[in-house]
């Protein structure tokens, strides 16, 4: 597929939103509140009903939409609680798509057939944005993500914006990343 100029729009929206979601945010953002497993353990215990805690993940989904320069794309985020973050952007066809790991980032911009791999050190080197995973996870899941990613946005001089829809807890999802062997680094 050869890209023309009308692409690179609907790449830039796809990049700036993969990488904006890495921006280190100077709000403070709150992290989904656990429960106090320790805490219902010993209550239902003094209650005569002793339960173990539970070590299963959580899953959480999120459709989002992201415009610049008068082009939108669209797209999915899913979550794995504490272990993955994933994106997927959109505009008839996949654009781009990211998985972020607690020791790693993969982002692949499809339609140009370009990808980084490696550490969150990595991350910070080529694009010089810093960020952890703990801080992506606690943006993508706070209640108020749309507004501490209008924040980073301008706070970055971009004229974009990031529309993210409800997040919505699920039973399981999967995390495909399939990034062919032979792409060019990004």
């Amino acid at each position: 597929m050869r890209i023309t100029h009308s692409f690179l729009p609907f790449v830039l929206v796809s990049v700036v939103l993969l990488l904006v979601t890495g921006c280190r945010s100077h709000r403070e953002m709150v992290r989904p509140s656990e429960p106090d497993t320790a805490a219902s353990v010993l209550a239902d215990t003094a209650a005569g009903t002793p339960t173990a805690p539970s070590s299963a993940p959580h899953y959480y989904t999120a459709n989002f939409t992201a415009s610049a320069q008068g082009y939108s794309a669209s797209g999915q985020l899913r979550v794995q609680s504490d272990s993955i973050v994933w994106l997927s952007a959109s505009k008839i066809v996949e654009l781009a798509r990211a998985r972020f790991t607690p020791d790693s980032a993969v982002i692949y911009v499809k339609v140009m057939g370009r990808a980084f791999r490696g550490s969150y050190a990595d991350l910070y080197k080529r694009f010089h944005y810093r960020t952890t995973f703990d801080e992506l996870y606690r943006l993508v899941l706070a209640s108020d993500a749309e507004a501490q990613l209008a924040a980073i946005i301008s706070g970055i001089g971009l004229d974009a914006t990031v529309r993210l829809g409800p997040v919505k807890e699920v039973d399981s999802l999967s995390f495909p990343m399939v990034v062919p062997d032979k792409v060019a680094p990004l």
